[in-house]
């Protein structure tokens, strides 16, 4: 009886509350409509993006209380959260699950409630002495919970609050270890959830699928790209219609129209385009401009960066910051919001549905045929993707683009750039790359706007001098290999370059290289032994250097490393020929942000690896050619962070020591071509993140006892592959 007397206090303080804060909203718009003050947010696309929301709930609003199979793949997930919610901590504690629309966050934490063993009495917030369970569904923004956090009591019972969001900003309101992050589902766990689902009528006993079926399943799972909410709905609705190889067919052609036009299917995309009515416009154009590419298409992060700031995109904050680095931040909020997914070789993939981009075009394998006309006349930006379009329509597009600011022509059979093209003076981003453009005409001087100019796997060996005319360059990319291109003209009037490669060395490049003092990234071909002074003084000067790659022609030519000074910024660095005297560069503290280094044909004599270790912050280690010692050795601590290592071609090679806590974080190991190495390293068996080890043309008698006698080292490799 007491306990509902106080129950019943609490309601009628609650009540009391509601009651101000009424007569406070009424005051607050009588105030408001008296001196004309309008609230921002309140009208236009924000009021409809709150309409949405509360229209479209959440994903598991959708599923039926049986899709317990969500759970698959989230088991460690689920595992977690249920140790969060019965962990000992007294005080109250907040708990977030955040990832991308659809990725069955609100099914976890449901599934989780509905077990046993996290079921507990429920008290109403304000009380002081019972334990209570609050989950917050789908929260978009951090400040609603300075609101939430002063109504929940912070008691000493046990309490949780369990967020569950898009957004990580908003997830990391709770503490580090109490954040769960919900990922996609792996090819296995994809088919296995949409088996349940599609196949459910199928009787239990069977082990097989219909046949024909299972190759169109596996072609509608590509598509959902391992979203469960996506897997259930469509795997929900194939099961009720008839297991034939010709309707599964035909449904997978009618895909993307059954994903906007079938209400049964058309809530998904709803769902899924929340993330997008969500974001500020400056975000909204970089993540739509996403849809020019190819589904499926893994864009190249610099790449798409680049095209943003062509497009003007990118906000101007200053000279404090580069716009490149501004969209880098929108980059990382495009992530943050589970929108897109950046992975470890950098690039992109696009999670959610993308939609057109006004005044844009791009031509894709298979697609129609886009046919230049009157409107063409204010297209910004052309990308094409199709390798077959004939030469003669790119030259009569291009007449057409007067307004274009971005023109990509990649993989295209041109051979000769159209005059037509030099005469498009909005350019501000041309790219030629894997072409078989071999001459660059001297009229390129009139895109006078031109920030951005690629030519990488090309056929040119030359650059005219005009080039050095395009003051407003930021991005100059040539040839990718060890010849380079050759730059007549004074560089120096680049002075806004933030990105020159592959190019090949002269007496006077060399030192005009020190007037280019905003390069992030630079590579150098034909560096001769006469050269070594002045390239190293140039590049002492480039203070905000983060890649650097030098080569040498070859033969008896030396890279003399003894004038390089540590660069703080300096991130991957490649080297490409003999070393003065056979040892590596001096490592000092300034290498601490290095994180990939590569050296090839250095031709040492001694042990790189007593000095190499100091880079601590090292991720990927390759050596080629770089070596002719006959041993190597990884003592305890050194590379704390480096997963994967490259040897290959050390032809003296014979030993590999690896010491227990060397290199623990290693994840693929490569050794290719290392005819002396005739004993599998013992200390692989202390490597135990290692997945990936290829051994490619080693010798017969490392590959029979990597079969045999050394198995028991390496059983705990997940993919060996010998070739």
């Amino acid at each position: 009886m007491k306990e509902i007397e106080s129950e019943f206090e609490i309601m009628q303080a609650y009540i009391s509350k509601l009651k101000q804060v009424k007569a406070r909203l009424q005051s607050l718009t009588i105030m408001k409509d008296r001196y004309g003050i309008t609230v921002e947010g309140l009208r236009g696309a924000s009021s409809r993006h709150t309409i949405i929301r509360q229209t479209y709930l959440s994903d598991a609003s959708y599923l039926n209380d049986d899709d317990y199979g969500l759970i698959i793949g989230n088991e460690d997930e689920a595992k977690k959260l249920t140790q969060c919610i019965n962990d000992e901590e007294e005080e109250r504690a907040v708990v977030s699950v955040w990832g991308m629309g659809g990725s069955a966050k609100t099914t976890l934490v449901s599934s989780i409630y509905r077990k046993r063993e996290v079921r507990t009495s429920i008290a109403v917030p304000g009380s002081h002495d019972k334990r209570y369970l609050i989950v917050l569904d789908d929260m978009w923004n951090r400040d609603s919970w300075l609101f939430f956090d002063r109504a929940f009591v912070k008691n000493i019972c046990g309490s949780r609050v369990i967020i569950t969001s898009r957004i990580e900003a908003v997830a990391s309101i709770a503490q580090q270890n109490h954040t769960i992050r919900i990922g996609l589902l792996s090819q296995r766990e994809s088919w296995k959830l949409f088996s349940q689902k599609a196949f459910s009528k199928l009787a239990k006993e069977t082990s097989t699928y219909p046949q024909g079926l299972v190759q169109w399943a596996n072609k509608i799972l590509e598509k959902c790209q391992g979203l469960p909410l996506a897997i259930v709905a469509i795997g929900s609705l194939l099961s009720y219609r008839e297991m034939e190889e010709q309707e599964w067919r035909l449904f997978y052609n009618q895909l993307n129209w059954q994903l906007t036009n079938n209400p049964e299917l058309n809530w998904v995309s709803s769902v899924l385009k929340l993330s997008l009515n969500d974001l500020p416009s400056h975000l909204r154009n970089c993540f739509l401009y996403c849809g020019l590419f190819p589904e499926d298409y893994q864009m190249r992060r610099k790449w798409i960066i680049r095209l943003w700031v062509a497009e003007g995109f990118v906000e101007d904050r200053g000279t404090e910051i580069t716009l490149e680095e501004v969209a880098e931040e929108y980059l990382k909020e495009l992530s943050q919001r589970s929108l897109i997914q950046v992975t470890e070789r950098m690039n992109l993939d696009v999670r959610e549905d993308v939609g057109a981009v006004a005044n844009r075009v791009s031509v894709h394998n298979g697609g129609q045929v886009y046919q230049p006309g009157l409107s063409s006349q204010n297209l910004r930006s052309f990308l094409l993707f199709d390798k077959c379009v004939p030469i003669h329509w790119i030259n009569t597009a291009s007449s057409n683009f007067k307004l274009l600011r971005v023109l990509c022509l990649r993989y295209s059979h041109l051979e000769d750039i159209p005059d037509t093209i030099t005469g498009l003076f909005n350019l501000h981003y041309l790219d030629f790359s894997r072409t078989k453009v071999k001459k660059v005409p001297d009229s390129i001087a009139r895109l006078k706007k031109l920030q951005t100019l690629h030519l990488r796997f090309a056929q040119l060996r030359e650059l005219p001098s005009e080039i050095t005319m395009l003051t407003s360059l930021r991005h100059l990319s040539v040839s990718n290999d060890l010849y380079g291109t050759s730059v007549s003209g004074n560089i120096s009037n680049l002075k806004n370059l933030q990105t020159l490669r592959e190019v090949k060395a002269n007496k006077y490049m060399v030192k005009s290289l020190g007037y280019l003092t905003q390069l992030r990234s630079l590579g150098i071909t034909g560096v001769i032994e006469s050269y070594n002074t002045d390239l190293w003084d140039s590049i002492r000067k480039m203070t905000v250097l983060t890649k650097l790659a030098v080569a040498t022609p070859g033969g008896d030519q030396v890279l003399n490393l003894q004038n390089l000074r540590a660069h703080k910024n300096l991130e991957k660095f490649y080297l490409t020929g003999k070393l003065a005297k056979g040892v590596p560069f001096p490592v000092t503290d300034g290498f601490q942000k290095l994180k990939v280094l590569i050296m090839r044909w250095s031709k040492l004599t001694e042990d790189p690896l007593s000095s190499l270790c100091q880079m601590v912050n090292l991720v990927y280690l390759n050596l080629h050619c770089a070596y002719d010692g006959e041993s190597l050795a990884f003592c305890s601590g050194w590379f704390p962070k480096l997963k994967q290592l490259y040897l290959g071609n050390l032809e003296n090679l014979s030993s590999i020591q690896i010491m227990d806590g060397a290199i623990s974080n290693l994840a693929y190991l490569e050794l290719h071509e290392l005819g002396n190495l005739k004993n599998v390293p013992e200390g692989l068996k202390h490597l135990r993140l290692l997945q990936h080890f290829y051994v490619r043309k080693m010798p017969g008698e490392f590959s029979e006892k990597l079969e045999g006698s050394s198995r028991g080292s390496v059983r705990h490799i997940a993919n060996i592959e010998c070739m």
